[in-house]
This record gives structure tokens, C-alpha cells and sequence, in this order.
């Protein structure tokens, strides 16, 4: 499974408390105070420092909240420290959910690298504010069943308490009013409006009118405001709608200028990748028979690993084809190259052998050195195939098979050099043919040293470049 940015060296990582709707700041700080002491216990060779801010939760969630709170801890180096973030975040997990007092608390871990979101973010965008809200509350429950899947987040946190007014659309028209007559007016009691201004010297000062402040604050006095009609006709508010006080919206997030809400999620190593749970949740939705008018876009670390691996891929075939190209100069042979490249795929071997022996999941990072290493593995099957051109053209002209001790006098440089680079090449023999066989598995155990020879014609002098 491919991992963009992994977690298990980073050496920052956030946590993001909420506290019940109404606490104060002054209780979030209070309580908050909590958190910090379990941060602070951390063994000295893991804790570099922390921050805390109340009221906030930075770039995760914006807006400002009175009961939200972010605290940003900052490791050790990770070779300095035992334990990686990942176990130290479920050190940290473990104490917190034994305090109480607290709604929800978030884990984020800064991997390193651009910033590309949560491992899972998916935006639900809609313009029907009760179907986009269920398909969130629907998303959310799926991505608490697959397993590896935690700390889900919606961005569509509650602020403080609104008076929402909900419109009685027949009675609207009963009285010979609009909905915008019904807006503007609200808006012109609770904002004001600037009627004129008067200038004072070397100043115009506006005159705004707009209902007294202690009016704004009443819910009673919104029912008794007063809308004139068409016809001139005063008609109360209270008449045409009702009012309900709840929970209104921290704030509003749009995509493609469509409302919309993100659900974001982090993933367990191991169990799952943001790529399949991803996949899972949007194999399970039918979006165009079920949410008419409905979008579900991909986002985050999800969306920025494949858009990595069409780009490694690409990458990697273009340099397939720039070394091959350099080969084909290097030997003006269209059949030599071929065989130079054919140790590319054990050397991928290698690498796959390699990460799962550590028990690590390949990165971005990890992926950029597979490219490189593409050039090391060719410059080291190159010297296997230029060493036997050379030597297959000088005993082209010997009227006698050459000596297996000159031979192995020739292979020393090229197995020395293997040796030098971290890898054994295989070793010519002659048959006694004048054939050139070759015998790999004498002195080396590299598969590549296997590959390379054994594509190599019974007859190599037919690919050799006349002089």
C-alpha cells in the first residue's frame, strides 16, 4: 500500500479539544489546563515544547469558537526518541478519554512535506441544506464502520445560538408580501441602513437607522416588527412566521460556489489507506439515483496520492525511455540496451523485499529513490554487458579460446567494483567453445547477475559494432 507522506517520523502533531456548546472561554481554558499536564509528562527525550490556544483550532477548523481549543506538541527529533508519533499519539489518546468535561478530541499529525489535507476529506456539496446534511450524517456513519478509520471530523460545527425565522409561504402571499420584503426589513432593523450624512467641517458623518440596541436583543420585539406591503399595509412578522432558537452554523463553506460540507478522517497504519476508504465510501453511495442534486468530491491525502502515483508513474517511464535512448547511442545496438534494462525489475524486487522487511509502507519519498535507483541498477548491468562486448571482441581474432585465468584476470575490476557499489556481478567462463557461457552463480547470489547473461546471444558478435 502506498503511503504518501508517512506519519511514523514526524515530529509535530496537534490536538483538537471541543468542549459542550455555551462553555465560556474562560471555562475551555480552565479545563484545557488538563490536557497540558498529560503533554507535559512526556519523557524529556520525546517533548521538545507545546502550544496552546483557546478559542480556536487553527487552520483545521476556522473561525473562532469559545469552546474550542488547539494545543500543538512538537517531538524530538525522531532519532533522538524511542517511541514515533503514532505511538505517542495513542499514549496520548488513552489519558485523554478519561476526562470528562470535554465533547470530542482530534488528533492530527503533521507527516511533513505540502500541506495536502487529512488522510480522508470528502465534501459533500449541494445546494438543499437538508439533504446535504443527511448525506454527511450518512458518510460519517460508514466511515465509522470500516475499520482502521478514526478521529472523523465535520466542519459544519455549531456556533452560538441563532433565531432562525421560518417563512409561512401562504400567508406570505395573504398579506401581499415577498420573501425579500421580509429580508430586507430584518436586515434594515438589525444592521441599519446609512439614509444620509451631514458634513461637519472637514467630515461627512453617515446617519444609519437601525432599531436600538436593546430592541436588536430581545427575541420578542422581532415578532413585533412591522413590514409595509404593496399596498402600504402594515403587516407584523409574527403574522407570516415563526421563530425557533437553535444552534447556528460557525461558518459557511462553499465549493465550485455550491454549500458544502467536509467530512475528514485519519486512518490506523496497517489496517486501511485513504485511498480504499475512500473507494469504499463512494462504491457504497449510488450519488445519481439516491442524492439527486448531490456531489461527493474526493479530497485530502486520498486524492493527492493518485494524482503522485500518475505522476511517479509517468516519471518513471519517461526515464525508462531517456536511458534506453542513451544506451542505444552507447552501443548502437537496439537489442543490447534491452538486456542492460532487464535487471530493473529485480532491482524493484529489492525493493519490495526491502520495505516489507521492515514492515513499511512506501512513500513519495521512497518512490523518488526508485527512480534513482533505476540509473544505478542500469550503470551496473552496463559494465556486465560492455565487459563481455570487450571481451568477446578481442577474442574474436584468437585462433584459440582464451585462458580461464586471463579471464578471471578480466572480471576482477568489474566484481571489485560491484563490491564497491554494495552488489556482486556474475563471473565469465569459457566453455572451451570460444562461446563465452556464463556461470553467475559461481560467485555472486544477485539475481540480476542471472538475467543479464543468460539474454546475452550464444552469439554476441552479430550485435558487436564492426570497427
Amino acid at each position: 500500500d502506498f503511503v504518501l507522506f508517512p506519519t511514523q517520523s514526524a515530529d509535530e502533531l496537534y490536538i483538537l479539544a471541543e468542549l459542550p456548546s455555551g462553555s465560556s472561554l474562560e471555562h475551555t481554558a480552565e479545563k484545557i489546563g488538563q490536557v497540558e499536564k498529560i503533554v507535559a509528562a512526556l519523557p524529556a527525550d520525546e517533548l521538545n515544547s507545546y502550544i496552546t490556544r483557546v478559542g480556536t483550532q487553527g487552520q483545521f477548523n476556522l473561525g473562532e469558537n469559545e469552546n474550542w481549543a488547539l494545543i500543538g506538541v512538537y517531538l524530538t527529533p525522531f532519532a533522538k526518541r524511542v517511541r514515533n508519533a503514532d505511538e505517542v499519539v495513542e499514549s496520548l489518546r488513552e489519558q485523554t478519554a478519561k476526562l470528562e468535561g470535554f465533547k470530542k478530541f482530534t488528533y492530527v499529525i503533521d507527516s511533513g512535506g505540502p500541506p495536502v489535507g487529512r488522510p480522508i476529506t470528502l465534501r459533500i456539496v449541494g445546494s438543499d441544506d437538508e439533504r446535504r446534511e443527511s448525506l454527511a450524517v450518512l458518510v460519517s456513519e460508514m466511515l465509522e464502520g470500516i475499520a482502521g478509520v478514526k478521529d472523523i471530523e465535520r466542519d459544519d460545527k455549531r456556533g452560538k445560538e441563532q433565531i432562525k425565522v421560518e417563512l409561512d409561504y401562504v400567508r406570505l402571499a395573504e398579506q401581499e408580501l415577498s420573501v425579500a420584503d421580509v429580508a430586507r426589513n430584518i436586515r434594515l432593523a438589525y444592521d441599519g441602513e446609512i439614509v444620509t450624512s451631514v458634513r461637519y467641517g472637514d467630515e461627512d458623518v453617515d446617519f444609519r437607522v437601525i432599531l436600538e440596541e436593546e430592541a436588536r436583543t430581545s427575541a420578542d420585539i422581532l415578532g413585533n416588527l412591522i413590514i409595509p406591503n404593496r399596498n402600504n399595509r402594515f403587516v407584523y412578522l409574527r403574522d407570516v412566521a415563526d421563530f425557533r432558537v437553535e444552534p447556528g452554523p460557525s461558518n459557511v463553506y462553499h465549493y465550485d460556489n455550491e454549500r458544502a460540507i467536509t467530512v475528514t478522517a485519519d486512518i490506523e497504519k496497517g489496517v486501511t489507506t485513504p485511498v480504499a476508504a475512500t473507494q469504499s465510501i463512494l462504491d457504497q453511495i449510488d450519488i445519481d439515483s439516491d442524492w439527486p442534486g448531490m456531489r461527493i468530491v474526493a479530497g485530502g491525502e486520498a486524492e493527492e496520492t493518485q494524482k503522485s502515483m500518475g505522476s511517479l508513474i509517468i516519471a518513471f517511464l519517461a526515464a525508462a525511455v531517456g536511458i534506453y535512448l542513451v544506451l542505444l547511442l552507447l552501443f548502437n545496438s537496439l537489442m543490447q540496451p534491452v538486456m542492460v534494462m532487464l535487471a530493473l525489475p529485480f532491482g524493484l524486487i529489492g525493493v519490495i523485499f526491502a520495505f516489507a522487511l521492515h514492515g513499511q509502507a512506501p512513500g513519495f519519498l521512497a518512490m523518488l529513490g526508485v527512480i534513482g535507483l533505476t540509473g544505478i541498477v542500469v550503470n551496473d548491468s552496463l559494465l556486465l554487458v560492455n565487459l563481455a562486448n570487450r571481451l568477446f571482441a578481442e577474442n574474436k581474432a584468437q585462433p584459440a579460446p582464451p585462458d580461464s585465468a586471463d579471464l578471471d584476470n578480466n572480471r576482477r575490476w568489474p566484481v571489485a567494483h560491484g563490491i564497491r557499489g554494495g552488489r556482486f556481478r556474475s563471473v565469465l567462463r569459457s566453455d572451451g567453445t570460444g562461446h563465452g557461457i556464463w556461470y553467475p552463480f559461481r560467485h555472486t547470489s544477485d539475481p540480476r547477475a542471472a538475467a543479464v547473461p543468460v539474454a546475452h546471444p550464444e552469439r554476441p558478435d552479430r550485435f558487436l559494432r564492426e570497427e
